[in-house]
Formats: structure tokens, C-alpha cells, sequence
């Protein structure tokens, strides 16, 4: 019974692998393809191999500059939101004061608020910030919509560091900040390398605030951009629309191929730890 309970589980974990990898190799498929292939062969593979469709896309799509400014929303989000979080989560988890539950409480409540709701007092708080058509339009949201559930799971993460890093920390002569960020950071790297994937993701794929708040060219992220270069060229050659997307989720692959061992240690960290 093992054997056949260990057969079924592998075939299921097969099939549902390849429920997930085909979509990726449909769209890699679909950008190899000429405009009149794609209707006459939708799901085989190309019979011409027309890697000029990248070509065309780079040189009509303003990749580079969309590519730019998602570069400095995500690289700008992920430094303000894990610097402000960490501290936030370690004064939760490490300091008793009289407010600290109702902190909490209220960071949670973050959790459970939909961009959707918040959108029209958003945009007239950032016109009247003045900061409407600057990069900090959509940075500051980001991080701030990013910014409880990374307090929540680095503070889950710091609970379970002993306390007496920071009593060796003091006895060496160290103070709060010299003990945070020489002693504290080190050993919670998991959990910022999770926050880091998370944070990436996010803000990477994130399309409805970045579209709304987002208005000139020049500051529009990737995801903005593709929507552009969709309405451009219609649906008159899916060959260039699967380029595009593929040009649009490598960055996302590529991190996530890299980070996820380290997603895995975050996850099994702390258990050690305890």
C-alpha cells in the first residue's frame, strides 16, 4: 500500500507541475511564432523559430525606460520597507511598552484593506503631498501597503531569538542600535531574504495603483507599459504580445529561481530556532 500511495503521490505532484509549466511554455511558444502561425498552429511548437519577434519588441516597445522605473519602485520599496519594518518589528518583539499590543493590532488591521478601497483618498493625499508625477508617488504606497505584513513576519521571526544575544550584546558594550544592526540583522537574514521575494513580487507585478497614479510616460512601470504596447498593436500579432510577456516575467523568474532556496530556509528557520 506504501508503494501504491507513493506512486499516486508522485503522479500528482507530476501533473500538477505540469499544469503550472504550461503556460509559461505556451507563452514561450507563442512568441516564437509568425503572425499567421499562431492561428493555424495555437499550441504546437513553431515551425519556424523567429527569435527577430524579441527584436521588434525591443526596438517598438520602450522597454528599457519601463524596465527602469520598475527597477527603482521595487528597489526603493523593498530598502524603506524592510529598514522601517525590521526596526518596527524588533521594538514590538523586544521592548515592553504600554501601547505595544494595541501597535499590533493596528498593524494587522493593514492586512485586510484592499488598494481598491483606499484609491480615491490616496490620490488626493499624493496631490496634495505634491508629489504627484515623482517616483515617490508610487514608493511611498508601495511601502506602505508592503509594510505589515513585514512587520508581522519579521516580528513572528524575532520572537524566537533568544533574548540573550541582546545580554551578550550589552555586556560587550553595545547599544540598541549597535546590538540591531551588528547582532539582531545577521541572524534573521531568512526572513528579510522572504521579504525581499515577497516584496519583489508585489511590486513588480502590481498594475491597478501604478496605472492610476502613474500618469506620464516617462515614470510608467513595466506592467503600465505592456498594457501600452498591447492597445498599440492590437491583437493583429500574438507573436509580439507573447515576447512581450516573456521580456516582462524573466526578471520575476529570475529572482524567484535564485531566492528559492533561500524562501525555503525562512520557512524552516525559525522552527530550528526554537
Amino acid at each position: 500500500m506504501r508503494i501504491i500511495s507513493g506512486g499516486f503521490r508522485k503522479i500528482f505532484f507530476i501533473v500538477t507541475g505540469i499544469a503550472f509549466f504550461l503556460p509559461l511554455f505556451w507563452m514561450l511558444t507563442l512568441s516564437l511564432k509568425s503572425k499567421s502561425e499562431v492561428y493555424d498552429n495555437p499550441f504546437g511548437l513553431p515551425r519556424e523559430w523567429l527569435f527577430s519577434n524579441y527584436a521588434e519588441v525591443l526596438s517598438k516597445y520602450n522597454f528599457f525606460t519601463y524596465f527602469k522605473n520598475s527597477l527603482i519602485y521595487t528597489a526603493a520599496t523593498i530598502v524603506i520597507t524592510l529598514l522601517l519594518g525590521s526596526m518596527l518589528a524588533y521594538c514590538l518583539s523586544r521592548m515592553n511598552w504600554k501601547a505595544n499590543k494595541y501597535i499590533i493590532i493596528f498593524i494587522s488591521m493593514g492586512l485586510i484593506v484592499p488598494v481598491e478601497v483606499v484609491m480615491i483618498p490616496l490620490f488626493m493625499l499624493i496631490r496634495q503631498l505634491r508629489i504627484n508625477d515623482t517616483y515617490f508617488a508610487l514608493i511611498l504606497p508601495y511601502s506602505a501597503f508592503n509594510l505589515s505584513s513585514c512587520v508581522l513576519i519579521l516580528y513572528a521571526y524575532l520572537r524566537s531569538l533568544p533574548k540573550e544575544l541582546e545580554e551578550a550584546a550589552c555586556i560587550d558594550g553595545c547599544n540598541i542600535y549597535r546590538t540591531f544592526f551588528s547582532i539582531i540583522l545577521p541572524n534573521i537574514k531568512p526572513a528579510l531574504y522572504l521579504q525581499v521575494v515577497l516584496i519583489f513580487m508585489r511590486v513588480w507585478n502590481e498594475f491597478v495603483l501604478a496605472f492610476i497614479v502613474a500618469g506620464p510616460e516617462r515614470l510608467r512601470p513595466l506592467q503600465v507599459g505592456l498594457l501600452s504596447f498591447f492597445v498599440s498593436i492590437g491583437v493583429s500579432h500574438w507573436g509580439y504580445i507573447g515576447a512581450a510577456m516573456i521580456i516582462s516575467s524573466l526578471p520575476t523568474l529570475i529572482v524567484y529561481m535564485i531566492a528559492n532556496e533561500q524562501i525555503e530556509n525562512s520557512l524552516t528557520a525559525s522552527t530550528a530556532l526554537k
